[in-house]
């Protein structure tokens, strides 16, 4: 009776294992997605709200932002085609604030070496709220 159990911990082991590894390693990887995402948000949101701080006119500005965002998400290796941006400002006058928002989807479906799949997403939003220098001069 004995030797037919030999080896019979070893295979229960093994797919308790897996059972209990694949889940774990998955939402590993969607908690990295999620803090890379959030990364990226960020940082697009804080240099977007620089640059429109910073900017002579809403129209430069706001040219300037979509770059800002843009090259924060590709450094991140995040295509700026997905993100959602919205901005507002009341006017340049010194002290005023400049509001940005950066939304970016994160797939919840993915699968290691596959990528993600179609399925339900998590936004992640970042938001930066610059202020117009007060002692700088426009023209």
């Amino acid at each position: 009776m004995r030797s037919r159990e030999n080896g019979q911990a070893l295979i229960e082991t093994l797919l308790l294992g897996l059972f209990l590894m694949i889940p774990l390693l998955w939402g590993l990887g969607i908690l990295a997605d999620l803090h890379r995402v959030a990364l990226a948000t960020t940082s697009a949101a804080r240099e977007a709200g620089f640059e429109l701080a910073r900017s002579a006119s809403a129209l430069q500005g706001g040219r300037e932002a979509d770059k800002a965002i843009a090259r924060a998400l590709v450094d991140h290796g995040l295509d700026p085609r997905d993100a959602r941006v919205e901005w507002s400002m009341n006017r340049l006058e010194r002290g005023s604030p400049v509001e940005v928002v950066v939304s970016f989807p994160v797939p919840v479906v993915a699968a290691p070496f596959i990528g993600s799949v179609s399925g339900p997403s998590v936004w992640v939003h970042a938001k930066s709220v610059a202020r117009v220098d007060l002692y700088r001069s426009r023209r």
